[in-house]
């Protein structure tokens, strides 16, 4: 040490709990309860403020204690609190640091039996901590130690002082916990050396060693001792003597170091390297290990070889497995056909690229040629198609560039697929299919809820309880390079905040130009390759996605079940699951699709079919314990579920089917409206004049600014178009007009009502009734235009199941209306582009005139 440093008046006693053992100049990580922290931190607030002491300073006295009867020796060690912290936050669990700097006597006041709680204050005079003397005893312990410890370790041990060296080897080789003790209450450095010797030629007999010669170190005339022992040695981890624990690891990198990356097969010799070098409680040790664990576990250049893609019998298993979601199942057998054929032509060009190298190498051999050893081993095994993807396959020299991904395996930079759809409407099992499709192991990551950008990208090494990223986990989970993975609820992972941005560093993942080196901040710089891992995502709604991550997806639009499809569903998967599920057999449960029906339309009403599944668990549930009272001696048992038991099972009808209305009356028209979760239905608007008023407008029904707006820009068009309608320049002179969306209970929003208020209110004044069974969706701008609208597909959907035949949609979203299901293909569908379209398509196209003829003869 370069400087005095005086202890406090008064030191807390820790007991250090077999088998650890602190000795000076050395460290050790012990682990205390919450109180226990708390009685050291009282003790060391006690210390006395001496002028000599560093204020930041914390002194303690580690004394080592037997766990049978926690007896207390007269030797301690004065250290200092490097230290103290813990891993959780709601953890009750501390880790102290602490560094060892002298032995000292206790005194004879301390009661013989110790118990861990509390630290006992120990008295000590203040006194200068002892500077280790160079002097070197007449015991040369190093001729032993250079035969027990690794030969990096030499020129170290021998640069330092002997009363260092004792400490340091009792520490290293791993001496009983009573010899450490004995060492540690040994204060003489020449008894301490003939002991550690004596331990020294015993663990050399034990391993049929001989003793050492004590000559064969003796330091040349004119040289130091520290430079005769550094002797050049190889890095190799054969020839690195590492401990019992670390053996498996150095077999594991000898097995698979030609699997593994370059780089990551240095950071593991590297690793094993230091791990030689560093006594096993140190901290550090550890880390580095499970960071090798890590290192080695990843699937280096191990694949799947999946199978050759059979595009009818990945149809099949599509049909099979998914009712309804067509256009879903075209992009994927799209996808499954490109798959093919950019595999093929790899293969093909492998194939070719390594005829052509045996060619060569064949040629060389018989004009004579001297070969090197590469042309010899590429002559001896010449790669076969079979072999084409795996990581040890010749590597083209073309791709040599550093900034290009190596072409020795094959790549899929198929775009990332993302599944945007409704809740239950089977995203999820798509995914599955396509690996089931590939041949392929399947991983799902949730990304609902991930906040942290570590959990993407992964801890750095320096926290305490570190890991890598979700993708390397998952790499580790499934032993496979390329796997599918499946990022579920992408659009509810997190956004910027103080631990990063998790959706900025999903770009690198999903970017096929980068993620051939994906760098995770556990593993350092040692990239993974992530570009043979096909990528799909699922996600409900585009609205959260940033957009340069969704510019990296393929959008593939996966809509909600209509009820035919749910009747399928019903019949073919959920039924005979609940069946089983509730232990019932295959046959355990009849029923008849009249009676699904009323379950699909009367109990249930979403876009997927979770919530159906429940009511036929239900009904199931119900069958399970009539089965199980008629094998107990009750009555017969009876399968069949009939429309009758639906109400003594799931209860009274929870929604009531839509109908159109059924009288015509002015000032009454059916709108659309889409109410979320993929689902669609009519919409009631009505309105009437009241005498008495100035023109106002008043608006009832729960409704939100933008539709109260629509009801604004619909009653202004109105008003601006009076002498055009037949209305006269002022239509609400003398009455007010109060327009009523029912259901007030249900809060109505949305940029989507504006020609259905129109036509109520050129309905209620020129007192022309509109057919009930037309119904309308749009907005409308100040001049009259019609403008597009979303929700198309529901909002046609729940109007055909109202009993709606005729609904005049935006002329813009004619688009929308081709993937309809052939149930609501019936109805007609009528495109306006401007209000006077809109009035004609449900008067005929002589309303203007015929209403202004009215008006000249109401004149």
């Amino acid at each position: 040490m370069s400087k005095q440093t005086y202890l406090p008046a008064t030191l807390a006693l820790i007991p250090l709990p077999k088998p650890v053992v602190l000795f000076p100049f050395l460290q050790v990580s012990i682990t205390l309860g919450t109180e226990a922290v708390s009685h050291i931190l009282s003790g060391l607030s006690e210390q006395s403020e001496s002028a000599k002491q560093d204020s930041r300073e914390r002194y303690v006295a580690a004394v080592p204690v037997a766990e049978g009867d926690r007896r207390v020796g007269r030797w301690a060690t004065a250290a200092r609190v490097k230290r103290i912290y813990r891993a959780h936050k709601d953890d009750d669990v501390w880790t102290v640091v602490l560094e060892g700097l002298s032995r000292i006597h206790l005194p004879r006041s301390l009661p013989p039996i110790l118990s861990v709680l509390p630290p006992l204050p120990l008295p000590v005079s203040t006194y200068s901590l002892p500077v280790p003397s160079p002097a070197r005893p007449t015991i040369n312990l190093l001729p032993a130690a250079t035969k027990l410890l690794s030969p990096e370790l030499h020129p170290k041990l021998a640069a330092l002082p002997p009363s260092i060296q004792t400490d340091l080897l009792a520490s290293s080789l791993r001496f009983d916990w009573d010899v450490r003790v004995e060492l540690l209450s040994t204060p003489d450095v020449d008894d301490r050396c003939a002991r550690v010797r004596e331990v020294m030629l015993a663990l050399l007999s034990a391993k049929g060693i001989g003793p050492p010669d004590d000559s064969a170190l003796a330091t040349p005339p004119g040289q130091s001792q520290a430079l005769v022992r550094r002797r050049p040695q190889k890095d190799s981890p054969s020839k690195m003597q590492l401990p019992d624990d670390l053996k498996p690891l150095e077999a594991t990198l000898q097995k698979r170091g030609s699997e593994m990356s370059p780089e990551a097969a240095q950071a593991v010799q590297r690793e094993l390297q230091r791990l030689s070098k560093i006594p096993s409680q140190a901290a550090e040790y550890g880390v580095a290990k499970t960071y090798c664990e890590w290192l080695l576990a990843l699937p280096w250049g191990r694949v799947s070889e999946g199978k050759r893609v059979d595009l009818e019998a990945a149809r099949k298993m599509l049909d099979d497995e998914h009712e309804g979601l067509a256009e879903v199942k075209r992009r994927v057998i799209e996808y499954l056909a490109v798959y093919r054929l950019r595999r093929d032509l790899w293969e093909e060009k492998r194939k070719a690229d390594a005829d052509a190298e045996a060619a060569e190498v064949s040629k060389n051999v018989d004009e004579g040629v001297a070969l090197d050893d590469k042309a010899d081993d590429v002559a001896t095994s010449a790669p076969s198609p079979t072999d084409a993807n795996r990581q040890s396959a010749p590597t083209n020299p073309k791709s040599a560039d550093a900034n290009a991904p190596p072409d020795n395996v094959f790549r899929d930079k198929a775009p990332i697929l993302l599944l945007v759809g409704p809740p239950g409407v089977g995203k999820t099992s798509i995914a599955r299919s396509i690996a089931n499709a590939l041949g392929r192991k399947f991983h799902r990551i949730s990304l609902g809820g991930v906040r942290d950008e570590a959990e993407i990208r992964g801890h750095r090494r320096t926290y305490v309880g570190a890991l890598p990223g979700l993708f390397v986990q998952g790499l580790r989970k499934v032993t496979v390079s390329n796997p599918i993975i499946l990022l579920d609820e992408l659009d509810k992972v997190g956004t910027s905040n103080y631990h990063g941005d998790p959706a900025a560093a999903l770009l690198e993942t999903l970017d096929p130009a980068q993620n051939w080196a994906f760098h995770d901040h556990y593993l350092g710089d040692v990239p993974i390759d992530l570009s043979q891992v096909t990528f799909v995502a699922t996600a409900n709604s585009l609205d959260t996605i940033s957009p340069p991550l969704l510019d990296r997806c393929e959008v593939i639009e996966c809509p909600g079940y209509v009820t035919d499809e749910k009747l399928a569903i019903a019949r073919r998967f959920l039924l005979p699951k609940q069946t089983i599920e509730n232990g019932l057999g295959n046959s355990g449960v009849i029923t008849s699709d009249q009676v699904l029906t009323r379950v699909v339309n009367e109990y249930t009403r979403e876009a997927g079919v979770r919530s159906l599944e429940r009511e036929i668990a239900k009904l199931c549930r119900a069958k399970a314990v009539e089965f199980s009272t008629s094998r107990d001696g009750g009555a017969a048992y009876n399968p069949e579920i009939v429309a009758d038991d639906l109400e003594r099972i799931l209860g009274m009808a929870k929604y009531e089917q839509e109908l159109r209305e059924q009288d015509i009356r002015p000032g009454v028209v059916t709108g659309l409206a889409y109410r979320g979760s993929g689902n669609g239905g009519i919409l009631l608007i009505e309105s009437t004049l009241i005498p008495g008023g100035k023109g106002r407008l008043q608006l009832t029904g729960s409704l939100g600014d933008v539709i109260r707006e629509s009801a604004e820009l619909a009653l202004a068009w109105v008003k601006s178009h009076g002498p055009a309608l037949g209305l006269g320049t002022d239509p609400l002179r003398g009455v007010d007009i109060h327009l009523h969306f029912p259901a007030g209970a249900v809060k109505k929003d949305g940029p989507s009502a504006g020609t259905a208020i129109l036509l109520t209110f050129v309905s209620l004044l020129t007192n022309r009734p509109v057919p009930p069974t037309i119904a309308l969706t749009g907005e409308i701008t100040l001049r009259g235009a019609v403008t597009a609208v979303g929700g198309i597909r529901e909002k046609l959907l729940g109007a055909h199941r109202a009993g709606i035949t005729r609904c005049i949609l935006p002329a813009q979203n004619e688009k929308d209306t081709h993937d309809l299901p052939a149930s609501a293909r019936s109805m007609n569908l009528t495109f306006v582009r401007t209000a006077e379209q809109l009035l004609e398509e449900v008067w005929g196209r002589d309303t203007f005139e015929e209403l202004r003829r009215t008006d000249l003869a109401r004149l």
